[in-house]
């Protein structure tokens, strides 16, 4: 059987990367980690090749800023997020020192006021723009969960597992549907209401819910609730791969209008990151090869075609810009732009977790081996 050989596109991809964003000109948030995520996973798939260097050249960069006399601190999941990459790069070689920045976000996550339930609004304390808002967005999966899942790979502390445990079921109890599956972005604790009210499932936020739950999955498999875990994730993916669209990529908005209105586009760092999930769902034997293995030949193939060359160079199209919570308008209406940051890093992830498994349709960037 046929099987991915994507490190060649993903390092031409990581390289055009580099040249256009230096990871020593880059700012300290969300979209840069999503991009050092991109390496990270590359790294992790070719260890000889040194991709490592962009995450810790972006620590290093950024680590003076967290040891001055007035430090600084994080005031939003979003803003919090590089400290899962500061955990994972000490977890592959403890001689690294980025705790300034990994305590910083512990720090974070003390200081934040909870819901009723005790779940982490993605804003505060005293955000700048948004005060204590006490929303839970389903971003703060990612952000806030792969900062979780990436301290306990460094330090074996289970109290890390079972926070990020704690915040996927109160996360799940807040936002998910209980009967279509899937997330709605965010809820409003002090309005007791989901953001949109109406059952619109945006497929981003939905994608940063699998990814964190997959990689719960690979790194603790024998979790007291992996099982639980593990059949949320399913009923979740189910669910999202029920959306798939024909080329393999999914709308924006998962669900509604299911391609009847042309304003709902595929999105492309949302299919990249579902089937970074599917992928490590396969690696991991959570997922079973048939039909998974062909639903993420499909979301590869999908992604392949939005990612042409023109000039020399690869273009990545069809990545939304950053999403609030909103109507459905508001989704729909979101800016697509070429080459943006999150979407390169979501297609790395995807492009370096593929690599080596079965392609069983073999389709673009698969050869037998």
């Amino acid at each position: 059987m046929a099987r991915y050989d994507t490190l060649p596109v993903a390092a031409r991809l990581a390289d055009q990367a580099q040249d256009r964003w230096e990871p020593d000109d880059l700012g300290l948030d969300w979209i840069q980690t999503v991009l050092a995520w991109g390496f990270l996973r590359l790294h992790a798939a070719d260890p000889g090749a040194g991709h490592d260097a962009f995450g810790v050249t972006w620590m290093d960069d950024h680590i003076g800023e967290f040891t001055e006399a007035d430090p600084k601190t994080f005031n939003s999941s979003d803003s919090m997020s590089p400290a899962s990459v500061a955990a994972s790069l000490m977890a592959d070689d403890p001689s690294r020192d980025y705790t300034p920045i990994t305590e910083a976000a512990a720090s974070y996550l003390a200081s934040l006021p909870r819901t009723a339930d005790g779940a982490f609004p993605h804003w505060g304390p005293e955000h700048p723009l948004m005060g204590d808002t006490l929303q839970v967005w389903v971003d703060s999966q990612f952000m806030i969960g792969m900062t979780l899942l990436q301290e306990f790979r460094r330090t074996q502390d289970p109290a890390f597992l079972t926070e990020w445990v704690t915040q996927y079921r109160l996360f799940s109890q807040l936002c998910r549907d209980p009967q279509d599956q899937l997330y709605r972005h965010a809820w409003d604790d002090l309005a007791g209401v989901n953001i949109p009210a109406e059952p619109i499932y945006w497929s981003r936020g939905n994608s940063w819910v699998l990814v964190s739950a997959a990689e719960f999955l690979r790194l603790a498999p024998s979790h007291p609730d992996a099982a639980e875990i593990e059949a949320l994730f399913v009923s979740h993916l189910e669910a999202t791969g029920a959306t798939q669209r024909d080329d393999g990529l999914f709308w924006t908005v998962l669900n509604a209008p299911m391609g009847d209105d042309a304003r709902n586009y595929p999105e492309t760092s949302g299919s990249a990151l579902i089937g970074y999930a599917v992928a490590v769902g396969l690696g991991a034997g959570v997922l079973p090869a048939d039909p998974w293995g062909a639903i993420l030949s499909r979301i590869v193939a999908g992604v392949a075609g939005q990612l042409p060359e023109e000039d020399g160079r690869l273009v990545l199209q069809g990545t939304s810009f950053g999403t609030n919570p909103g109507d459905y308008d508001n989704y729909v209406n979101t800016p697509v732009l070429p080459d943006q940051i999150v979407g390169v890093g979501a297609v790395l992830m995807l492009l370096a977790e593929v690599h080596g498994l079965a392609d069983p349709l073999a389709g673009p960037w698969s050869a037998n081996p």
